[in-house]
């Protein structure tokens, strides 16, 4: 009977403390840079975050963005475009909240991928 008892005492613990360490992997691979390289009939596109920890849950964003339309078959002149976002980090739900656009960044330690919508980053 003392033994269940301490099951039922230890057993969430042990769960509670487990999901936290995945939490905190998550939460350590986020810093670093990530790209994205997309091309479709009309553009194309080079993509690169590079996400730092300010403090506690809270970090920067930067997303350096070279975008060249295509014509003709032709690639037109690059732009360039830099911005600035905010990003929280949920520990709930494993995910970075960037509170400028309303975007949910998700993370995949494993394949070293970061997610928005459909688009895919490979971490460098």
């Amino acid at each position: 009977m003392k033994n269940r008892m301490h099951f039922f005492i230890i057993a969430p613990l042990i769960w509670l403390a487990a999901c936290n360490k995945k939490a905190d992997q998550i939460k350590s691979f986020i810093p670093g840079t990530y790209t994205n390289f997309a091309k479709g009939a009309y553009a194309q596109a080079n993509d690169t975050l590079v996400i730092t920890l300010v403090k506690d849950n809270t970090f920067l964003i930067t997303r350096n963005t070279t975008y060249q339309a295509i014509r003709d078959g032709r690639l037109l002149p690059k732009h360039r475009q830099v911005k600035l976002l905010n990003g929280i980090y949920d520990s709930q739900n494993q995910v970075l909240d960037e509170t400028t656009n309303g975007r949910i960044i998700k993370f995949d330690p494993g394949k070293r991928l970061l997610k928005v919508n459909q688009a895919v980053y490979k971490k460098l």
